[in-house]
């Protein structure tokens, strides 16, 4: 579905400039994010010196989890401010802090040079990473979905993941021309903080876009809560729980396919560092073209029967995807698996923000999403590059990740049922669940 057949050329120019002005804080956060998963291997021996490889590979990806632990409180603070000062007003905010957090990682000290302060600096970029990205997804869906043309919501929304596939495709390339460009004692000595260098870039150009939208119509004729938090807590419980186990796979998901998997490929299948990245390459590839399609799809048809269809295929294939690429571990077949499993992941997941933002009215829009978002990506997401690394060493199996997502696809599909049975949705100017 294209918005050229829709729109005048004044409001595609529009449109495009409120599309990048979301995307680029989204790509911000997970380029960084794919970043530290891809050089986890080189920041636990640069931070975590402990004498032991899992050991070490273990504090690191603990690192990686603790920074989503921030992301809830960040949440709820920034999304709280959005909501009432206007979802343009916390974009300005996160775009500054997310910078700051990654200027802080590219410029710690090693445990070598400082000691423990260097790691405990370390940490403290993560955390600040955490706090801003934690109002990021929030304040950007609501801007947008308030922004869209009616009846083209799922298809602006989608593009929320494509900043997700964007990231992962530049993270992927950095992180591939690091490992061929660099020896393995520069890339452990300085070359790790280069990629972090590079993301700063992404920083003022994010700040000079979003300084030229205007903030959402819907915000500035509506009247907005005093205390969001009080009141999405007091009256979106049960919505906001159910969104949460839903969204589950998305976190999984995400985390396992763009950032897992080339650890995965390396420590299982066998590959070299410059192979498993071919693997988030395709991961990437998928993610930036179909999303914005079952977006589309997803404003004629339903948003539930996509998010439905998409878990399904993704039940029904994970498990065989990892059997061939364990029994056959070749590039062609690793990225013929991730690539395959990432396009069944994208059938739900370029649904998924429009549904998530039509579940909450325009009062508390960006506080609910933001807390179903990063409660969901701290439990399923955050902890998952640690979960699957402990699992797997404790038990020798080479199948981890596929349970893992197996796990929240089960957890996705009984809320899948809750919402299907829902006759009541609550929204500030029309049904919320009509595309449903």
């Amino acid at each position: 579905m294209s918005t050229d057949k829709v729109l005048s050329p004044e409001q595609r120019s529009k449109f495009r400039r409120i599309l990048a002005s979301a995307l680029v804080g989204n790509m911000l956060e997970f380029y960084d994010l794919f970043v530290y998963g891809f050089l986890a291997v080189v920041i636990a021996k640069a931070f975590f010196p402990t004498g032991d490889a899992y050991t070490s590979m273990l504090a690191s990806a603990a690192t990686f989890g603790v920074s989503y632990f921030i992301r809830p409180l960040g949440a709820m603070v920034i999304g709280a401010y959005s909501d009432r000062h206007g979802r343009k007003a916390g974009m300005m905010l996160t775009i500054w802090l997310m910078g700051i957090g990654t200027l802080v990682i590219a410029c710690a000290p090693t445990y070598a040079t400082f000691g423990v302060v260097g790691t405990l600096i370390l940490v403290l970029g993560k955390v600040l990473q955490g706090f801003s990205a934690g109002g990021e997804f929030g304040s950007t869906v609501s801007f947008v979905t308030e922004h869209a043309p009616k009846g083209m919501k799922g298809y602006f929304a989608s593009y929320q993941v494509v900043g997700i596939g964007l990231a992962t495709g530049l993270a992927s390339i950095v992180g591939l021309g690091a490992n061929k460009l660099m020896t393995p004692d520069t890339l452990a000595s300085w070359g790790w903080r280069v990629p972090f260098l590079i993301g700063l870039a992404i920083v003022p150009f994010g700040y000079w876009i979003r300084r030229r939208v205007d903030e959402t119509p819907e915000f500035k004729v509506s009247s907005h809560e005093r205390n969001p938090i009080r009141d999405t807590f007091a009256t979106a419980k049960a919505r906001i729980a159910a969104a949460i186990g839903l969204y589950s796979l998305a976190a999984s998901t995400n985390y396992l396919l763009g950032v897992f998997i080339p650890l995965y490929a390396q420590k299982v299948l066998g590959m070299s560092p410059v192979d498993s990245m071919w693997g988030a390459i395709g991961y990437s590839a998928a993610q930036i073209v179909l999303p914005p399609v079952f977006g589309a799809l997803s404003d004629r048809i339903g948003r539930l029967a996509l998010i439905t269809t998409g878990t399904l295929l993704t039940v029904v294939l994970t498990i065989p995807a990892f059997h061939l690429m364990v029994a056959s571990p070749t590039v062609g077949v690793y990225v013929f698996c991730v690539t395959g499993l990432t396009a069944c992941v994208m059938v739900f997941q370029g649904a998924m923000p429009a549904f998530v933002a039509e579940l909450f009215p325009h009062s508390t829009r960006t506080t609910s999403i933001a807390v179903v978002h990063n409660l969901t990506f701290a439990v399923f997401g955050g902890l998952s590059l640690m979960i699957c690394t402990w699992i797997a060493n404790e038990t020798g199996s080479k199948f981890v990740p596929a349970y893992y997502v197996m796990v929240t696809a089960v957890i996705a599909l009984v809320c899948i049922l809750y919402f299907r049975k829902r006759t009541s949705p609550v929204s500030a100017h029309e049904n919320v669940l009509k595309n449903a």
